[in-house]
């Protein structure tokens, strides 16, 4: 068993890769080298930061960078000082998948600051607003997009199809995906955005800011919940959706309905 330190100061927390001065920086303003490279219009800069959560690089995280990069730079007004917290600036995503990440990073509209929303939709687009305006700008992906990817790197589809569509590929066939995924992202970011993109000015609907909830303990389990996230099975009080057996959730499929008596769902301690 790990035991924890006993943390005294912010020297026993940092590990020394960051400059202090940087770390100091960061700590104004944790968005400072996006909104530098934003302005700079320095797509494989926010390429490779958002790699750092999206875990890789491939086309369709680059797909996101490029539109958010085009994006905010159609909306201008307020894109680059939005820090989230006052969920001032909005992206809606219209696909739950690498794009998605592109968009998360770039725009700093993240799912958990309520600044990103989804619509599931299934189209590469996504649309930006500002809470101070009327309207936004609807940006998304051209159909032809594949046809540049296979003038640069046209190996990449061929192994896509094998390792990810078929998984069939060897080890080898891995490896060589994600070097092919990497050329690919790079490429991309490469092009006028134009040559990817279409764009709209737009009226989005969108939803009033996020509400402060109350919370309250689930008589069944146990647990804390938000007293919105609950209903009643029955005559039984008000339970979280977990111990009444039916939830939503976002998965590769999109929003889906789960319900985990079908499932033959039974929550244990571990």
């Amino acid at each position: 068993m790990v035991k924890p330190r006993n943390y005294k100061k912010e020297s026993d927390f940092c590990s020394g890769i960051m400059s202090k001065e940087m770390i100091e920086k960061l700590k104004t303003d944790p968005r400072a080298a996006f909104k530098e490279a934003i302005q700079k219009r320095d797509a494989a800069s926010c390429l490779i930061k958002t790699a750092e959560i999206h875990g890789h690089y491939c086309p369709g995280s680059a797909l996101g960078v490029m539109a958010s990069l085009y994006g905010l730079s159609l909306l201008e007004k307020d894109s680059l000082d939005s820090d989230g917290i006052m969920e001032n600036l909005l992206a809606i995503i219209e696909v739950n998948a690498c794009f998605a990440d592109g968009v998360q990073a770039v725009s700093g509209c993240t799912l958990g600051n309520n600044s990103l929303i989804y619509r599931d939709l299934g189209k590469h687009a996504v649309t930006f607003v500002s809470r101070n305006e009327k309207e936004g700008v609807r940006v998304r992906l051209l159909p032809d997009f594949r046809t540049l990817i296979n003038e640069d790197v046209p190996e990449f589809y061929p192994l896509m199809d094998k390792v990810i569509m078929k998984r069939k590929g060897t080890k080898e066939e891995e490896k060589l995906f994600r070097e092919k995924g990497r050329e690919a992202a790079f490429a991309i970011i490469k092009y006028p955005f134009e040559k990817l993109f279409a764009s709209e000015r737009v009226i989005p609907v969108i939803p009033e800011r996020a509400p402060i909830t109350g919370t309250m303990v689930c008589p069944e389990c146990g647990e804390e919940v938000m007293e919105t996230k609950t209903r009643k099975r029955g005559l039984m009080r008000n339970m979280c959706f977990m111990c009444s057996g039916k939830l939503q959730e976002v998965n590769g499929q999109g929003i889906v309905e789960l319900n985990l008596r079908e499932h033959g769902y039974l929550k244990e301690p571990v």
